[in-house]
């Protein structure tokens, strides 16, 4: 119960910083506290009374939850999408990695360092540059470097811009909590016992650096999201961001942003729950 109580009480912190931050173009714009908050009672107002919130579209007043549902399951599956391929890939190139000499190990976080520093424009501009080479190289088109409208929907380049920084934070993170969990003395007991280095790699190290990788990727989700605002443009991608920069009012920055934080935010809540059972049941064993 306490854990319940614990989470419900960061959702709704999570909500009102949400909330808090979506009027400071206001402040920033008037310099008027005052107006700031006036501002913020709005937004609250249209956040709490959601079903009864508009935007305009082609000069027509509509209401926002009969249109968002669609464009709202299209983001979260590019989100989903490339969270989950740049975690797995990331996690299995560890394992490949932890097995080979370290002079390749210091090779690939040399590497990296380099990919991390990358602009996320320049990575976007790549992708679409390397999907018109191949093209032009071999007549196949992996796939549309852009949407042609509301219907016209891509999913393969979208994931693939938005996975690549996530996939280089997690790989390189996974790499150094590895090699320091490696260096602890359980590590060389399971293998002065004949255990074999994948096997502990795997099982042992990887559960015991989870944790870490966890919290970890509550900075990468955000970092995510803020990349996925620079992706539906670019790509011209008829999702939730579209509702943000189309109609950029304080009330639908603050409505999209809440929509897209509480899905990952009970998945997060669900895997910390897992986390925190799981470490309660290994004391009493």
């Amino acid at each position: 119960m306490r854990i319940i109580k614990k989470l419900f009480m960061q959702l709704f912190l999570t909500i009102i910083s949400i909330i808090l931050i979506s009027g400071l173009p206001e402040l920033i714009m008037n310099k008027n506290v005052s107006m700031y908050f006036q501002k913020i009672k709005v937004v609250l107002f249209d956040v709490i009374h959601l079903n009864e919130m508009t935007y305009m579209n082609q000069g027509k007043q509509r209401l926002f939850l009969d249109d968002i549902w669609s464009p709202y399951l299209y983001s979260l599956t590019i989100l989903f999408g490339a969270l989950a391929i740049a975690f797995c890939m990331a996690q299995l190139l560890t394992w490949c990695t932890l097995i080979m000499p370290m002079f390749i190990r210091r090779a690939v976080k040399n590497i990296l360092t380099f990919l991390e520093s990358l602009p996320d424009l320049l990575v976007f501009a790549l992708v679409q540059m390397a999907i018109v080479l191949i093209f032009k190289k071999t007549g196949i088109l992996v796939s549309n470097v852009a949407s042609l409208g509301a219907e016209d929907r891509i999913y393969i380049v979208p994931i693939v811009c938005l996975m690549i920084l996530p996939f280089v934070y997690f790989y390189k993170m996974m790499i150094l909590l590895s090699e320091e969990e490696l260096g602890k003395s359980y590590v060389e007991m399971s293998l002065a016992k004949g255990m074999r280095r994948i096997y502990v790699l795997i099982v042992h190290v990887t559960r015991n650096t989870s944790e870490g990788i966890f919290h970890f990727s509550k900075s990468v989700l955000w970092f995510m999201i803020s990349n996925l605002l620079l992706v539906e443009v670019i790509f011209n991608i008829h999702g939730i961001t579209h509702y943000m920069y189309s109609d950029f009012r304080p009330e639908m920055l603050a409505a999209c942003l809440i929509l897209l934080v509480i899905p990952f935010f009970l998945l997060y809540a669900l895997f910390e729950w897992t986390i925190i059972r799981l470490s309660r049941r290994g004391e009493l064993i």
